[in-house]
C-alpha cells in the first residue's frame, strides 16, 4: 500500500476518537441507544472539523453486524467495507460535481431499491449547498418521506445557502472549531506514534495556523515533516509555512505602542526580506492587538488561550504601555489595514503606511481632561461679557462641518396691526401655473388668476408703502409654519388691494396653499397694508443675472458673518480651549437661541 497522509491515516474509527465534537457524538449515540434515529441529518460547520468523518461513523453504527450500536465493532464485513470506501449501500456523493436536477432524479429512482447487504442504505452528500435550486426541489418530497431503509446525511460549510425547506426536514448538528489545546494534544499523540520529536512551541504554532481545523493541523504537520524531518522546532514550522517569526510580531507591536515609526518600517522591511506572507502577518497583527486590548482590560490569562505562557507574559507587559482606549483604536486601525492589504496590489507599502499611522496615532484625551476644558471654556465665556452674545453676533460650529443655514431676513419693528376682518370663506384650489389666490370677498374667483402657460420671468414692481413688506415679513416670520415657506420670497406687487408674493420653489407654493396659512397671510397683510388685500402666491422665476446677483449677495453675507465671528472673544476662547477648528458660521436665531 502506498503512503497515506496523516489526515487519512489518523481518521477516527470510533465516536470516542472524534476530537472537540462531543456534543454531536454523544447525541448520536444516545439516539441510537434509544432507537430514535432520524431519516435525515444535516452536519454544518467549518472545514476539517469532522463532518464527513462523523457521517461515516454514523453509517458504521447503523449497519454494524452488532448494531445499530453506538460502538461499531470495526471488524465485521460492513464496518470494513465502509472504512475502505467500498460499501455498496453507503453512497457518498459530491454535491459540487452532481449539482443538476438529473442527478437527483437518478437518486430518487434508486432509493426504491432495498440495500444489497446492509441494514440501511445511506446517502452522504458532501457540500450539499452546491446543489441547484431545481435539484433541491426535486429532492424535497423524497427527503420528507423516504422509505424506511433510507438515511440521508448532508454535510456543508455554508448552511446559510441551503433552502429553509431542506433544513426543516433534517436534524441539524452544528460542528465547532476545535480548541487549540485539544489540537495540540492530538498532534502530540500523532507525533509520538510516528516517532517524531516536536517541541511544544512548534506544536502550538501548528495548532494556531490550523485555526480550529484538525485536518488542516495534520496536513500542516505532514508538510513540516517533509521540510524538517523527524526533529521539528518552531523555526522549522515558520520556514515551512511562511509564517512570520513571533518575535518579529512582538517587536512590531512594541514599536507601535512606543510610537517608534522608524522601527515599524524596519520590521516591515525584515518581513519583506524573509519572504513572509504579508496578509498572514496582518491577520496575526490584528489578533495580537486584540490580545493586548484584552490584557489591558481584564487580568485573566484564560482569555489569552491562543498564546503560550511566555507570549502571555510578554503580551501582559506590553498591554501596560498604553491605556485600553488607545489599544481599542489601534485594533480598528489594524483591522482596516488587514482589509486594505487583502485588496491591494502593493500590500507591503500599504502595511508600511498602516503601521506608521498606528505608531503616530495620538493618545486619547481622558474624559476628565475634556470636562475640565469645558468647565474652563464656560468660565471664560461667562467672563467674555456681551461681546459673545446678542442678536447680531453669529454663532460658530466647532468640529464637523454642517450645512449652512438659509439666510434669515431681518425683522423690522412691526407696525400696529389694524383690526382683522371677519374670516371669509377661503379658496382651496390652486392653478396649474403654480399660483394660489385667496379672495377678499366670500366669492372665489371663477378661474386661475394667471394663464396656465409656463410662468414668465417676473420683474418686481415698485414697492408699496415704505416698510410695509418688511413689517409683513417680520410678522409672518413669527409663525414657524410660515417662516420656512417665505425664505427667499419677495413682493411682486403690494397695495391695499393686492399682495402678490413670489416664492422660490413649488414646495413653498404648496405649503402656502393650505387654507389656514392663506387665512393667516391675509390677516397679516390687512394689518400691514390696511383694507382687505387679496393675497396671491406665484412661483418666482428669476433671470440668470438675478441668480448671479443673489449668489454674490449670499457670498458677501457669509464673508461678513465670518469676519464678525473671527472677532468674537467667545469664539476665540472656544477654539483655543477645545483645540478644534471652526467649520460653519450661521446667524443667531431670533430671541437669542442658536438656530
Amino acid at each position: 500500500m502506498g503512503y497515506l497522509v496523516l489526515a487519512r491515516k489518523w481518521r477516527p474509527q470510533q465516536f470516542d476518537d472524534v476530537v472537540g465534537q462531543e456534543h454531536v457524538t454523544d447525541t448520536l449515540r444516545n439516539a441510537i441507544a434509544q432507537k430514535r434515529i432520524a431519516h435525515a441529518f444535516l452536519f454544518s460547520g467549518p472545514r476539517g472539523v469532522g463532518k464527513t468523518t462523523v457521517a461515516r461513523l454514523l453509517s458504521k453504527a447503523l449497519n454494524c453486524a452488532t448494531g445499530p450500536t453506538g460502538t461499531p465493532c470495526g471488524t465485521c464485513a460492513s464496518c470494513e467495507e465502509i472504512t475502505g470506501g467500498s460499501a455498496l449501500d453507503v453512497i457518498e456523493i459530491d454535491g459540487a460535481s452532481n449539482t443538476g436536477v438529473d442527478n437527483v432524479r437518478d437518486l430518487n429512482e434508486n432509493i426504491r431499491y432495498r440495500p444489497a447487504a446492509a441494514r440501511f442504505k445511506v446517502y452522504i452528500i458532501d457540500e450539499v449547498h452546491m446543489l441547484s435550486t431545481a435539484a433541491f426541489n426535486a429532492l424535497l418530497k423524497t427527503l420528507e418521506e423516504p422509505p424506511e431503509h433510507i438515511k440521508f446525511i448532508f454535510a456543508t460549510t455554508e448552511v446559510q445557502k441551503l433552502p429553509a425547506t431542506v433544513v426543516s426536514r433534517c436534524q441539524r448538528y452544528e460542528f465547532k472549531r476545535i480548541p487549540i489545546a485539544e489540537t495540540i494534544t492530538r498532534l502530540r499523540a500523532i507525533a509520538t506514534d510516528e516517532k517524531l520529536k516536536v517541541d511544544d512551541a512548534a506544536l502550538f504554532a501548528l495548532a494556531r495556523e490550523a485555526d480550529g481545523s484538525m485536518r488542516d493541523a495534520q496536513s500542516l504537520l505532514d508538510q513540516v515533516i517533509v521540510f524538517a524531518g523527524k526533529k521539528i522546532k518552531e523555526d522549522d514550522v515558520r520556514s515551512a509555512l511562511g509564517v512570520a517569526d513571533r518575535a518579529l510580531l512582538h517587536r512590531m507591536t512594541e514599536a507601535i505602542l512606543n510610537g517608534d515609526a522608524p522601527a515599524c518600517l524596519r520590521g516591515v522591511d525584515e518581513l519583506h526580506r524573509h519572504g513572509y506572507e504579508v496578509q498572514q502577518f496582518c491577520r496575526d497583527l490584528v489578533r495580537q492587538v486584540r490580545n493586548l486590548t484584552v490584557a489591558a482590560l481584564f487580568d485573566d490569562r484564560a482569555l489569552l488561550n491562543d498564546l503560550p505562557d511566555d507570549e502571555v507574559d510578554e503580551t501582559q507587559r506590553q498591554a501596560k504601555l498604553r491605556p485600553a482606549p488607545d489599544l481599542q483604536r489601534l485594533f480598528r486601525l489594524a483591522q482596516e489595514a488587514a482589509e486594505e492589504v487583502r485588496r491591494s496590489q502593493l500590500p507591503t507599502l500599504v502595511l508600511e503606511m498602516a503601521v506608521v499611522k498606528m505608531a503616530t496615532m495620538p493618545d486619547a484625551t481622558p474624559i476628565g481632561d475634556l470636562l475640565a476644558r469645558l468647565e474652563e471654556m464656560e468660565r471664560r465665556l461667562r467672563g467674555a461679557g456681551s461681546a459673545g452674545s446678542g442678536g447680531g453676533t453669529p454663532t460658530r460650529s466647532v468640529g464637523r462641518a454642517q450645512p449652512a443655514a438659509a439666510p434669515q431676513p431681518a425683522a423690522a419693528p412691526q407696525p400696529t396691526a389694524a383690526p382683522q376682518p371677519a374670516a371669509a370663506p377661503m379658496a382651496r384650489g390652486r392653478s396649474a401655473a403654480s399660483e394660489v389666490v385667496t379672495p377678499a370677498s366670500a366669492t372665489p374667483p371663477a378661474g386661475p388668476t394667471m394663464p396656465q402657460a409656463a410662468a414668465p420671468v417676473i420683474t418686481p414692481v415698485a414697492a408699496g408703502p415704505s416698510g410695509s413688506w418688511e413689517g409683513f415679513l417680520g410678522a409672518a416670520h413669527e409663525r414657524i409654519g410660515l417662516r420656512v415657506y417665505l425664505v427667499g420670497s419677495r413682493p411682486i406687487e403690494e397695495s391695499a388691494a393686492l399682495l402678490h408674493i413670489g416664492v422660490e420653489n413649488e414646495f413653498a407654493v404648496r405649503g402656502l396653499a393650505d387654507p389656514d396659512n392663506l387665512a393667516t397671510l391675509q390677516g397679516i397683510a390687512a394689518g400691514c397694508y390696511g383694507g382687505t388685500p387679496r393675497v396671491k402666491v406665484s412661483l418666482l422665476h428669476r433671470s440668470e443675472d438675478e441668480i448671479a446677483a443673489a449668489a454674490a449677495s449670499e457670498s458677501a453675507r457669509r464673508r461678513a458673518l465670518t469676519d464678525q465671528a473671527e472677532a468674537s472673544p467667545a469664539v476665540r476662547a472656544a477654539v483655543e480651549i477645545l483645540g478644534g477648528e471652526v467649520t460653519t458660521v450661521r446667524p443667531r436665531a431670533r430671541g437669542g437661541t442658536n438656530g
